[in-house]
């Protein structure tokens, strides 16, 4: 099991960008790609920024976490 995890360091990530204007919102998808830590195991992940959304899958549990200033950050694995 940890070689399958190791295997799977790297990997895809979809970011879902919201642009929230008044009452409407703007949709954008596109995809990145990011080296996975191999001793973090979440699932769920989301960025919040003012009126940026980023929303991330991951692997293992479901979870989330709150950044707000580290754009480093943002692509985990799915």
């Amino acid at each position: 099991m940890l070689v399958v995890l190791v295997l799977l360091l790297q990997c895809y990530c979809y970011y879902y960008v919201y642009y929230f204007n008044y009452s409407k919102y703007y949709y954008h998808y596109y995809q990145s790609h990011y080296h996975y830590h191999y001793n973090q195991s979440h699932y769920y992940y989301r960025y919040y920024h003012h009126y940026y959304y980023y929303y991330c899958y991951y692997y293992y549990h479901y979870y989330y976490y709150y950044y707000y200033y580290y754009y480093n950050y943002y692509c985990y694995y799915y």
